[in-house]
């Protein structure tokens, strides 16, 4: 009973290899094996949320939500509620404080403007401090008995002798 109470998310888990939930708790999940039709990454119970598969386990009568975490499973929280799973806890476990130490479910992403950001010093610009370009160094070609440099915009050098290309 101790060690039950004492018990908090995430914890390492092992998924399922074979169905042996009670078929009375087993409702709205589905077990599935891996290298089937269905293609799951691995056996276990999963359950449908927003037309996706999201991985649970049953944990002493407590369904959780499960991911890979190296080269194991984690538990990190208990199946939100919009699953629908009933849990059917053993005397002992502490339902409260696997609330608690679960993870949160993230919010979806909002689509609020981020914030206008104050700027009180005119030298530092929305990307850090201002930089001042650097001065492009000019490519002169001198060609054979003029002085005028020719420019990078030139398409032709000018050929004055036989002797020069």
């Amino acid at each position: 009973m101790a060690q039950l109470s004492a018990l908090e998310l995430p914890m390492e888990v092992n998924p399922e290899q074979k169905d042996t939930v009670p078929a009375s708790n087993t409702v709205n999940t589905q077990f599935l094996v891996s290298g089937t039709a269905e293609g799951p990454p691995w056996t276990g119970y999963y359950a449908t949320f927003c037309r996706a598969r999201l991985a649970v386990t049953n944990v002493f009568g407590v369904w959780c939500e499960v991911r890979r975490r190296g080269s194991g499973f984690e538990a990190h929280r208990l199946a939100r509620a919009e699953l629908s799973l009933l849990d059917a806890p053993l005397q002992g476990i502490d339902y409260s404080r696997l609330q608690q130490t679960g993870e949160p479910i993230t919010c979806a992403p909002s689509r609020a403007p981020t914030p206008a950001m104050l700027v009180t010093d005119t030298t530092i610009g929305p990307f850090g401090p201002k930089q001042t370009p650097k001065e492009e160094p000019k490519h002169a070609m001198f060609w054979e008995g003029g002085d005028e440099p020719l420019d990078d915009d030139d398409d032709e050098i000018p050929i004055r002798s036989s002797t020069t290309n």
